[in-house]
């Protein structure tokens, strides 16, 4: 299935994360960070930890009945430690380069329409990356001290630590994994 252990990390909003953790949703939509090279993401890693980090205007990038997902992160300082709890294999990549495709995966996902649309516009001749996630919750959480090369404005992250994986949880069934993946792929094609 998966290694016995990782030390990849790949950044995501820790809202996001919780999300995928607990089976609210099960992508994320990537076009690229500041310091990737040439600005753009590239999946070098199909199997990976994410790495929780904040937006400032958090707020603004859910929908109005998700806002109370912020309240988890009220107090996290991301800046010392961090707490890794969920896994992730990626299953798919499908690219977006029309709007339409991006407004029929609003029922399957936290965000704002502000949020997707904002990631999808910027590079607008990029296409925006969809990646399918299977995600496991560890069920023993690990909380690691940042080290100064996790830092910047870059996707993916070489911990310094291998954590172990080998006590974790499907945030969701296969049977619900499955019919998740097939009603997104449902309404890309309507």
């Amino acid at each position: 299935m998966f290694p016995n252990s990782s030390n990849i990390g790949l950044k995501e909003w820790a809202v996001t994360s919780s999300a995928l953790g607990r089976g609210e949703q099960i992508f994320m939509l990537r076009k690229g960070g500041i310091r990737e090279d040439g600005r753009h993401f590239n999946i070098e890693h199909e199997l990976f930890f994410l790495y929780p980090g904040l937006f400032h205007e958090g707020e603004l990038l859910l929908k109005k009945e998700k806002k109370g997902l912020l309240a988890e992160m009220t107090n996290m300082d991301f800046s010392k430690e961090i707490k890794l709890s969920v896994f992730c294999e990626l299953v798919e990549t499908i690219e977006i380069s029309e709007e339409h495709h991006l407004r029929a995966l609003d029922a399957f996902h936290i965000w704002s329409k502000e949020f997707s649309v904002k990631r999808f516009k910027w590079k607008p001749k990029q296409p925006l990356k969809l990646m399918i996630i299977r995600a496991y919750r560890l069920n023993s959480p690990v909380t690691l001290t940042v080290d100064e090369t996790y830092a910047g404005c870059k996707s993916w992250v070489d911990l310094i630590n291998k954590i172990d994986l080998s006590d974790v949880t499907p945030a969701m069934s296969d049977a619900e994994f499955d019919a998740q993946v097939s009603n997104i792929h449902e309404a890309l094609a309507a």
